[in-house]
């Protein structure tokens, strides 16, 4: 193989490894946390909307608690009302895949969501 066949098949194979690589790198966005969840630390659905509202709704639709989320900085933070002040709990995100993410809590337990249909 000459020497200008080599260089353009070296080129060809670093251009596929570099697509390859890419398509593995998934950028996390906050429209992948919006749906309907099951937590592993709660029984009733969590519903985060993408608009940036999240509420835990009962079948019937009652709300039982709400509140804003956004995510920033690889971290889902979550804002809730306490009185007069505004509350955020920042959690560090685990992992994120299409049918669930993990999160890590204050308390340093990991807390898993499901994506319900």
């Amino acid at each position: 193989m000459s020497g200008r066949r080599f260089g353009a098949l070296r080129g060809l194979l670093l251009v596929l490894a570099c697509m390859v690589a890419l398509a593995g790198c998934k950028r996390t966005s906050e429209r992948d946390f919006v749906g309907k969840w099951q937590s592993s630390r709660a029984v009733t659905p969590i519903h985060l909307a993408a608009n940036g509202e999240w509420e835990i709704r009962q079948d019937d639709g009652t709300v039982l608690q709400y509140g804003v989320w956004r995510y920033a900085d690889k971290t889902l933070i979550w804002s809730i009302k306490q009185g007069e002040r505004i509350m955020d709990d920042p959690t560090p995100v685990l992992s994120v895949e299409s049918d669930r993410f993990t999160l890590k809590e204050r308390n340093g337990t990991t807390t898993v969501f499901k994506r319900l249909p």
